[in-house]
């Protein structure tokens, strides 16, 4: 499989000084995203790598970030780069933020729009994903056992991994627009209830029962069972709320 930088692989006429060479760039970039080959969380190159490839000077290049970054496209990791953002409408999630500082229990209805897509997202995985897709997720049972199964909820590493294991649900959907609704419920939550985790370290076993709970889901993705990964994945985020909602009595 290509990488980032060889999916960006293209070359724009070195001698030519246009002021339209910005927008070829957001052009090419917003072409690879809504086409799926660029997907929410992808890292881009670094600064002198696409400067190279695209064969242009690095101020046309800061100007076409610039214009990716306002248009929502893209987000800056500060010194480790950029990486592409979901593309559901700044001003949709800023309603949807807003509605949850207001009322707070809007969050638990934000969680139930999540299990709708998710579930949905790993029905379509079973139905569809690639062989190199399925290969991704072969990732998450090796690095829970070099991470341990009981310590994945206290260690950063297992938080980055329960995401990206939905990341690899996502792409593996073959559907951009619904991989980008995915992502975006999935950031909107990481907001909206930042102390998941620290209510997952007080309940005994959780790290295993989320590993399990994976596992579950992984092998019906995994052996093209669209309804046991479905049911999988519901099943998860009812165990979720269930155990956030528990502490805070509601």
């Amino acid at each position: 499989m290509k990488n980032t930088a060889e999916l960006l692989d293209m070359t724009i006429e070195k001698a030519s000084k246009s002021p339209h060479i910005p927008n070829l760039v957001v052009s090419r970039i917003v072409k690879l995203i809504s086409g799926g080959i660029l997907k929410p969380g992808d890292k881009l190159p670094s600064e002198l790598e696409m400067t190279r490839r695209f064969g242009i000077s690095r101020i046309s290049l800061r100007e076409a970030m610039k214009l990716l970054e306002a248009k929502g496209y893209i987000e800056s990791l500060g010194r480790k780069g950029k990486r592409i953002k979901s593309v559901v409408h700044n001003a949709v999630t800023s309603q949807i933020e807003e509605l949850i500082s207001v009322d707070q229990n809007n969050k638990w209805q934000l969680l139930k729009v999540r299990k709708i897509l998710d579930s949905e997202g790993a029905f379509l995985a079973a139905s569809g994903a690639t062989p190199e897709q399925l290969e991704k997720f072969d990732i998450f049972t090796k690095e829970c056992d070099r991470i341990g199964i009981d310590d994945l909820i206290f260690q950063e590493e297992g938080e980055k991994l329960y995401a990206d294991f939905y990341k690899y649900i996502a792409m593996a959907t073959n559907n951009t627009v619904f991989a980008h609704l995915m992502r975006s419920i999935s950031q909107m939550l990481h907001h909206a209830i930042p102390y998941s985790r620290s209510i997952l370290q007080e309940v005994e076993n959780s790290s295993r029962s989320l590993y399990e709970q994976h596992c579950v889901i992984l092998n019906a993705i995994q052996k093209g069972e669209p309804l046991l990964a479905k049911e999988a994945v519901a099943a998860h985020i009812d165990w979720l709320e269930a155990v956030l909602r528990k502490p805070l009595k509601v």
